[in-house]
């Protein structure tokens, strides 16, 4: 039974890969996906202005394939607190340069610090649970701890029958928001850092807060020289509308969304190029496009480009409490995000909603009729992406790869040369199909 899903896995790959030279779509999606993996976009965040530039990129290709702007000149504007760490960041302990990134993670909201010599006050995580402890030594070293780094260690602590590790590991997270030290900063040792986002970055703190491998820190550090700059500001931002009227029902409306935003910089040294998410379905939209003003659809079809995905799905947001067309129009929302490889097949969030069941039950016929891809899977809705503010309006589902080639998950490796595509003409296909039977 192994060896048969391994051929049949193997047949699809294949079928997969042949599909590269039967048409050009994903020689224009390369392109366009080098273009916005570009060192130039700075990861596509704020620093440098790099969503700025894609989206001004976006609506360039927009108009270059014939799309009709909606809003301003394809332009929805919004504005929303972010930041922007631009220019050099570096941490030396006892002389030695750390990687940025694979030896410590700067919080993207932190505030800035750039100092030599820094000194370090190892406290014991056991203590963050105990209140009257924490306030008294706080109190007792106030004068030190106001200009120094606190080191906690978040992997091994004091151990007592009476404080179970979930409840040291819940306060060192509610550290992410609250420094009882009043330190300068917070340093959390640990053996595997986290993934790097834009999750509560909406206002600053006054103290940084960092990740850094346990190993990289020893007991002997006494203090640390440490730079980098942190900007936080009221960023005018922007969602990239267009669409090619219908044929046949031109009143009523065909949605497809991708966000073009990624994660920006931890300083100039380390870009989030994010060529699988999310430039992978910006470029897949574009495509659509440029296929539909040549091939115009029944239904007039929309192409919504949001940016502010990654701090909190606050483009799709925006445009759903401020929309540009009628949502009891609308037959259908299709939200590609993370589009590079697939040799696995895809999953279809919301594929069990009253509303999409349908609709998904028919991309399985016609992956099982025509064999594009090897799985069309189902998964529940959830809020993980731009699909979900629509789909308490109108039909809403959230296509996603599985399998394949493609970089880290918010890694600066998600490049573009990185990007497998060698399922792409077939999913197209797939996906385009499904809506011509809507």
């Amino acid at each position: 039974m192994g060896r048969i899903r391994y051929c049949l896995t193997a047949l699809v790959v294949f079928f997969c890969a042949i599909s590269v030279g039967m048409a050009q779509d994903s020689n224009f999606v390369r392109k366009n996906l080098a273009a916005l993996t570009s060192h130039d976009m700075y990861g596509r965040g704020g620093a440098h202005d790099g969503e700025t530039k894609a989206a001004t990129y976006i609506r360039e290709q927009m108009l270059a394939v014939g799309a009709m702007p909606l809003g301003e000149n394809g332009f929805q504007k919004w504005t929303t607190k972010a930041h922007k760490m631009e220019g050099k960041v570096s941490m030396s302990v006892k002389g030695k340069e750390l990687s940025p990134f694979w030896d410590y993670r700067i919080a993207p909201y932190s505030h800035s610090l750039n100092r030599d010599d820094i000194p370090v006050v190892r406290v014991d995580a056991s203590l963050l649970v105990d209140t009257p402890a924490l306030e008294k030594f706080v109190t007792s070293h106030l004068a030190q701890l106001k200009g120094s780094l606190v080191y906690i260690d978040g992997v091994k602590w004091k151990h007592k029958k009476d404080i179970p590790a979930a409840a040291i590991q819940k306060v060192l997270r509610s550290l992410t928001f609250n420094n009882p030290f009043q330190s300068a900063g917070i340093l959390v040792g640990v053996d595997e850092l986290p993934v790097w986002g834009l999750s509560n970055t909406d206002f600053q703190r006054n103290y940084a807060y960092i990740y850094v491998i346990r190993n990289k820190f020893p007991k002997s550090v006494k203090a640390v020289s440490l730079q980098f700059h942190n900007e936080f500001y009221l960023k005018h931002t922007q969602n990239v509308c267009f669409s090619v009227e219908g044929t046949t029902h031109p009143d009523e409306f065909v949605i497809l969304t991708a966000h073009y935003d990624h994660l920006g910089c931890m300083g100039d040294s380390v870009v989030f190029y994010g060529a699988h998410d999310n430039a992978s379905g910006t470029c897949a939209l574009m495509d659509f496009a440029r296929h539909y003003a040549k091939n115009p659809p029944r239904y007039t079809t929309v192409f919504l480009f949001f940016s502010g995905e990654e701090s909190g799905l606050k483009g799709s947001k925006y445009f759903v409490d401020h929309p540009l067309v009628p949502f009891d129009k609308v037959k259908m929302v299709v939200n590609i995000d993370m589009f590079c490889g697939g040799d696995e097949g895809i999953t279809v969030v919301n594929s069990d909603g009253k509303n999409t069941a349908d609709f998904y039950n028919n991309m399985v016929k016609i992956n099982e009729e025509n064999h594009y891809i090897a799985q069309v899977k189902p998964r529940t809705n959830a809020a993980n992406s731009d699909h979900y503010f629509f789909s308490l309006h109108c039909p809403a589902i959230f296509i996603y790869t599985m399998g394949g080639q493609y970089g880290g998950y918010h890694h600066f490796t998600d490049t573009c040369d990185r990007c497998g595509l060698n399922c792409y003409n077939n999913l197209f296909s797939l996906i385009k199909e499904a809506l011509e039977q809507l």
